[in-house]
């Protein structure tokens, strides 16, 4: 049963969530911004009630309708799987979900485009699809998955936005079940040069460490 406080910061993301289709880009970003710093405040059963089967496939009716951009829906689902990740919650619809199928669809006609490649938003859709617990990944998706996001791991920019951008691949990364076998030696060599690279350099955050 959910506590009052609970009730009253849910019922308010639904709100939000409830609106986004009706407004245009510029307020959509707005209010997913605010929905991703209340997702920040929520406890476990409040972030359980948003990571639901019927939000996601809302988010896919908007997709479909063109009512939710590519980009806003990332920052989103982004988020979304970040707090889920962070609080190691276990229970997730997504992969039961039409949005999961979506992802995977777009992850991969990304990966296939001869010209017009953005690897931004491939790492993304990556991002999202592991973050937002999947258990069950075939192999030619996996090895698109690790290498896209290992390659934004590696980056050496020194600044807060790339020390954030690693961190969010490698927390992606460390939610790969131990059923699934991804350490070749091509893959065991990119994951030391991570590790000893920014062990040298002390410029990734604490989680960021314990994740790599």
């Amino acid at each position: 049963m959910q506590k009052p406080m609970e009730k009253d910061v849910s019922n308010k993301f639904s709100q939000l969530f409830f609106v986004l289709e009706d407004c245009d880009e510029e307020l959509q970003r707005n209010k997913i911004f605010e929905m991703n710093e209340m997702m920040d405040e929520m406890n476990e059963n409040e972030l359980i009630h948003v990571l639901s089967n019927e939000n996601y496939n809302k988010i896919n009716k908007m997709f479909e309708e063109k009512k939710l951009t590519v980009e806003s829906g990332i920052m989103l689902l982004k988020h979304m799987g970040y707090c889920n990740a962070l609080k190691n919650i276990r229970f997730s619809q997504f992969e039961r979900s039409l949005l999961c199928d979506k992802i995977v669809k777009m992850i991969v006609d990304e990966e296939m485009k001869k010209e017009g490649k953005s690897e931004k938003l491939l790492a993304d859709l990556c991002e999202c699809y592991l973050l937002l617990n999947v258990f069950s990944i075939s192999k030619e998706l996996l090895s698109i998955v690790v290498r896209c996001l290992l390659k934004v791991a590696l980056n050496k920019e020194e600044n807060e936005k790339t020390q954030k951008e690693v961190e969010v691949a490698l927390l992606a990364l460390s939610g790969i079940s131990d059923n699934h076998i991804i350490c070749n030696e091509l893959y065991l060599n990119e994951i030391a040069e991570i590790i000893k690279y920014h062990q040298e350099r002390h410029n990734l955050t604490r989680l960021a460490y314990q994740l790599a």
